[in-house]
């Protein structure tokens, strides 16, 4: 399965340099430089996890999580990409449900790539814990076990394609 990442970041240089990155580790990459398009990108491109920078013009990136999270349904991991170093914004940013917060200054590609990496692990153990499953072509069963525990089974699902 290819791992898609979505970079909501207006300096070109910076967004193309994380994207050729993420691209040489096998990733399909989109990149958005303001918060509208990267929204629609959201939509559109489906991303497993967003970079998104906070100062942007038109729409800054609190503006553009709020919108993700509340006006889509995107499950992607979020990571707060920045030089933004007030503590009150990083808690704002993580109250608002994102995923975890990154200083540009402080961050490589590299860096960025393993906080990655460590954020779709950490998605896939929340998938299989509930009991969610890719939809593969022919003929898929699904068996979804109760969020809230016991040995009950609130779905069952058989898809064809």
């Amino acid at each position: 399965m290819t791992k898609k990442l979505l970079i909501i970041e207006d300096d070109k240089v910076l967004n193309e340099m994380y994207a050729l990155k993420f691209e040489k580790e096998w990733y399909e990459v989109e990149s958005a430089y303001e918060g509208l398009d990267g929204v629609s990108k959201v939509a559109s491109f489906n991303p497993d996890v967003i970079l998104l920078d906070l100062m942007m013009p038109s729409m800054n990136g609190f503006e553009t999580l709020e919108v993700i999270k509340s006006q889509t349904s995107s499950t992607c991991k979020i990571i707060i990409f920045t030089n933004i170093v007030d503590k009150e914004k990083i808690n704002k940013a993580i109250e608002m449900w994102a995923d975890d917060y990154l200083i540009k200054a402080d961050t490589t590609p590299k860096v960025a790539l393993e906080k990655v990496e460590a954020h779709l692990k950490e998605a896939e153990l929340e998938k299989e814990e509930k009991g969610v499953k890719y939809i593969y072509p022919g003929v898929n069963h699904f068996r979804i076990k109760n969020p809230h525990g016991g040995e009950d089974i609130d779905v069952e699902i058989n898809v064809k394609m």
